[in-house]
């Protein structure tokens, strides 16, 4: 007589969870020569309305993302892991298909620039601008949900010069080092827009850089969107235009006294963006 047998149930280990996890990163390593590397990218600013943008290029049938995370921060924080862990991020390569992905230290972190013409020489580059004014409270407000801000606002600014001294020094004599200061305390020094510009520009030609204020993107997105095409030379379609994505909800308590303040530092900045770009932004 045969009797019925049991199989006990087991859960998977920790183990076979952890491979599982891992596995889809490593199949993409294993098939790197295959994958695409962008042919443009997002490079900034940050709290300019990069996420949006990137959702909704990511929704354009001819045009395909990175894999999981949208900042994937390889040029910075990354570099070291070299182009075939690069190219893991993105999927196999197909014809009449464009390729991006969108990482807002790109725009200000001054190693940047070089490294990408060493490896993506053709690849074009896109930047939102914000007003300086309201991209440093806004990103200000984000290290304070974020838990890395303590300050107020007018401290914050106040303790900015000290928190980033000799920080871009190490940077540049240094390119294995990640700035935690450089990177999340640089409030006035992000809206320096003139001189992150003309870094990118000593790397390339103006014709492989388009500049859109944030203010006009989310003001008429679709009209955006439309130079977007043209400049990497897809078709337009008509992209159905959500909220916004990655705000904060949060009042605007920035005194009238500070932002007078803001406004004299950001001027000389704003007037050299200005000559470079022929247009005034903000």
């Amino acid at each position: 007589m045969i009797k019925n047998i049991k199989h006990k149930f087991t859960l998977p280990t920790y183990e076979h969870r952890s491979f599982r996890k891992r596995a889809p990163a490593r199949y993409r390593m294993l098939t790197h020569e295959n994958r695409a590397l962008p042919d443009f990218m997002i490079i900034g600013t940050q709290k300019g309305g990069t996420t949006s943008l990137y959702k909704y290029l990511a929704k354009h049938p001819n045009i395909k993302s990175n894999y999981v995370v949208k900042e994937l921060s390889f040029f910075d924080e990354y570099y070291s892991r070299g182009e075939t862990w690069y190219r893991s991020n993105f999927p196999k390569r197909k014809k009449g298909k464009l390729y991006f992905e969108g990482t807002t230290h790109y725009l200000y972190n001054p190693l940047i620039p070089k490294r990408v013409k060493k490896m993506l020489p053709n690849v074009k580059v896109i930047a939102l601008l914000r007003d300086p004014i309201d991209r440093a409270y806004s990103s200000y407000k984000h290290q304070v949900r974020a838990g890395r801000e303590a300050l107020n606002f007018e401290d914050a600014i106040q303790a900015e010069p000290e928190r980033l001294n000799g920080e871009k020094e190490k940077l540049l004599s240094d390119p294995t080092y990640i700035s935690y200061n450089y990177n999340h305390f640089s409030y006035i020094e992000r809206g320096k827009y003139a001189d992150q510009i003309n870094n990118w520009l000593e790397y390339f030609p103006k014709e492989q850089i388009l500049i859109l204020s944030s203010k006009d993107f989310f003001k008429n997105t679709d009209n955006s969107l439309k130079q977007i095409y043209s400049f990497l030379g897809v078709e337009y379609i008509k992209t159905p235009i959500e909220r916004k994505h990655n705000t904060g909800d949060y009042k605007d308590t920035m005194s009238e006294e500070m932002r007078k303040k803001l406004k004299l530092i950001f001027k000389p900045y704003n007037a050299k963006l200005q000559k470079i770009l022929g247009r005034d932004f903000f």
